[in-house]
């Protein structure tokens, strides 16, 4: 193989850690010697990037040069794609990054899809994405498990003649990416005096995940709550962003704070955001879902201690011995001061984020790219 391949990298939902990532794929490929060309759709109506972006960019692509690989994510129907594009685009190798998948995601309770059948629809794009792509890659063990495990039950519901078994076919092409990170500088944005766990008396508890109730702001808001009923000592910082409405009693629990909230929305740089993190104890968190932790991970790097439950792809990204959390563990842990002889040192879960960095996640990339194109 040539060893500067030419790949196109498609991201339909290019915001938040969708382009995070793929603006690192983009960068550390390239320092690999690829050269790699990125097009991008806003992050913004979900279901229509699903449904739409691949014939928009079959009609833009089909008179072009085809690229050696052609990388896209969940969010892109990869077989309407290849169905729609040239026959000369014929031999291109085709990859699927799952950063999210629609079998086992769970739906707002707000949304009316499920209950007229709709989501099996986006479901079923991402199981045919799967299966018309050359590798399948997920940012977790976790994700792909759940995944495989999904796709045979989804597809037995369906009328018969219906595919068999397409988990196994999928499961043959599929590898475990984990999600890289980019943490240069954030020591420089250390304070002079960290917080030290075993000294502190009034825990920082962090929230900087999206006020989105998959997250978890139901389990926040009580452990919130139930603070501020036993007046037990702790402060908040709030970050993370909004898509759409908020969950409902999040503005209230804002008033109720009061002054114990050092911080509340949105950060106004990436300089401000890691700072907050320093600034933190522990971040407790019992999301519907999680496959693989972005945030919770920055959190580490910034030696804040995860409160999470052992399920999702937390098993993954904790140092070994990390004691994991239940959210009816939390009340207890904080009239107990648990912090001051947690089990797990900070460095332990600043070394674990940092194993997921940019530095150790390319050269997987890089060989899966070239192990596509010996096939």
């Amino acid at each position: 193989m040539n060893d500067c391949a030419h790949i196109l990298l498609l991201d339909p939902f290019h915001g938040g850690s969708h382009a995070a990532w793929s603006q690192g794929v983009q960068d550390g490929l390239s320092q690999q010697g690829h050269r790699v060309e990125l097009k991008t759709f806003p992050a913004n109506h979900w279901k229509w990037r699903m449904q739409g972006a691949a014939a928009i960019w079959a009609r833009e692509l089909q008179d072009t040069s085809p690229p050696d690989v052609l990388l896209t994510t969940d969010m892109c129907d990869l077989a309407q794609l290849k169905g729609l594009l040239p026959a000369t685009w014929y031999g291109v190798k085709c990859v699927v990054m799952f950063h999210e998948n629609q079998l086992t995601f769970p739906w707002s309770p707000t949304d009316n899809d499920p209950n007229l059948g709709r989501d099996l629809a986006y479901s079923y794009i991402n199981v045919s994405s799967a299966l018309a792509a050359d590798q399948v890659w997920f940012n977790s063990a976790h994700h792909r498990d759940v995944f495989l495990e999904a796709v045979d039950a989804w597809m037995s519901k369906m009328p018969k003649p219906r595919l068999s078994r397409p988990a196994a076919r999928i499961a043959v092409q599929s590898h475990v990416v984990h999600l890289g990170m980019d943490f240069e500088g954030w020591d420089a944005m250390k304070p002079d005096t960290p917080i030290n766990w075993a000294e502190c008396d009034v825990p920082v508890l962090l929230w900087n995940q999206r006020w989105s109730w998959d997250k978890g702001t139901d389990a926040w808001m009580g452990l919130v709550h139930n603070i501020l009923a036993r007046d037990i000592p702790a402060k908040f910082v709030v970050l993370g962003e909004s898509k759409g409405r908020l969950p409902e009693g999040w503005e209230a629990m804002r008033e109720n704070m009061g002054i114990r909230c050092l911080q509340w929305g949105y950060a106004d740089s990436k300089e401000d955001y890691i700072q907050w993190l320093w600034r933190s104890t522990a971040a407790p968190l019992a999301p519907k879902q999680e496959y693989f932790g972005l945030a919770v991970v920055e959190a580490m790097r910034c030696e804040v201690m995860p409160w999470v439950p052992e399920s999702h792809a937390y098993p993954e990204t904790m140092p070994d011995g990390h004691l994991f959390m239940d959210p009816e563990m939390w009340l207890d842990a904080l009239q107990n001061q648990a912090w001051r002889t947690w089990p797990t040192t900070p460095q332990a879960y600043r070394q674990k984020a940092e194993s997921f960095s940019w530095d150790n996640v390319i050269p997987v990339i890089d060989s899966l790219v070239r192990q596509a194109l010996s096939s």
